[in-house]
């Protein structure tokens, strides 16, 4: 079953190349975790285009991992919150979940969040690229450096796997679907929440010319080629889960006003949360895809400042979709 419709209220600057310097906040290790064996390069981070980045399989993930990039982090969190009144998910996964998995944790917030206020007796694991989560954390809660993509081993038994804004900007999204499948007790669930960069409007009000729409165009082609990213997978997820195993598929659709252009007061909330994050978001695109794809400095530079005009236009009615997809492993 698929739900759409419009949200409803609900109760450093550039270092130079000669100057890259690599940090690192863990201490080296080479623990046996649950994916596989993590090395001391885990916990390195390289400076390039005025951001970090983390170093682990460098070259794979073109996402900062700075403190930039911890606050449109959190605000996605607040916003996602605020669109399904509070919740940190819509699968029906029971009130006793005992072994939850978050992929590409991030800065750790929904796996905190969800043992800290919601099951405190569960065992929640993140896993990520950047050892960037907390060090005072709820015993239990675990954080892994490791890639999901990967072959897992020794990690079986989990009762929900969630995956936020993580499928549109990895390669084998059959593949973590069929290693998530595997890995699932009978009866568990899995939940994609992600955007669907497909911006749109039910007025016609959009401009032909409209720089967003320009920018998530550039940003699809540059992720696929430089990357091997889909950023429009998020349409295929529904048909990917059944064919790796999945049942009782059901996806909910939320069109998430950009900018504050809604009369609802709730709405024009959820658009200027969305401004700010696609600001910061075309600012993680600007200083690395973007480079590396050769574009001219000029070039980025007057995109950005396109997109960031026209974002705060009321008389533009744009949306962007959201999607929640969840599933459950057959009993």
């Amino acid at each position: 079953m698929e739900e759409h419709g419009i949200i409803e209220p609900l109760g450093d600057d550039d270092v130079p190349e000669a100057a890259r310097e690599v940090t690192s906040d863990y201490e080296p290790s080479d623990e046996e975790t649950t994916f596989g064996s993590v090395t001391s390069s885990v916990g390195d981070h390289v400076w390039e285009y005025g951001r970090r980045y983390h170093a682990f399989r460098y070259g794979r993930y073109p996402i900062p991992n700075d403190e930039e990039e911890y606050k449109r982090e959190s605000l996605r969190h607040l916003m996602l919150k605020e669109v399904i009144g509070g919740k940190l998910y819509l699968a029906p996964i029971g009130d006793n979940p005992q072994k939850i998995i978050d992929l590409g944790t991030g800065f750790g917030e929904w796996a905190i969040e969800t043992v800290g206020e919601t099951f405190p007796s569960a065992r929640v694991t993140g896993v990520d690229l950047s050892p960037i989560q907390p060090h005072w954390i709820p015993p239990n809660v675990e954080f892994i450096v490791d890639d999901i993509e990967d072959e897992w081993v020794h990690a079986n038994d989990y009762d929900f796997a969630h995956l936020r804004f993580v499928n549109t900007v990895i390669k084998d999204n059959a593949g973590v679907f069929s290693k998530v499948f595997n890995n699932l007790k009978p009866g568990g669930w899995i939940e994609i929440q992600d955007a669907h960069p497909a911006i749109a409007s039910d007025d016609n009000t959009i401009p032909p010319d409209y720089a967003v729409t320009r920018f998530y165009a550039l940003t699809r082609t540059v992720l696929r080629e430089q990357y091997g990213f889909d950023v429009h997978v998020l349409e295929r997820v529904p048909g990917m889960l059944e064919q790796a195993g999945f049942v009782r598929v059901e996806r909910k659709v939320f069109h998430m006003p950009l900018g504050e252009w809604a009369k609802d007061a709730h709405l024009r909330l959820l658009g200027g949360y969305l401004r700010e994050v696609l600001m910061d978001f075309v600012g993680v695109i600007a200083a690395r895809p973007f480079v590396e794809a050769g574009m001219e400095r000029e070039e980025i530079e007057e995109l950005v400042r396109e997109v960031g005009s026209v974002v705060g236009n009321r008389r533009v009615h744009a949306y962007l979709p959201i999607h929640f997809v969840w599933a459950q492993k057959p009993v």
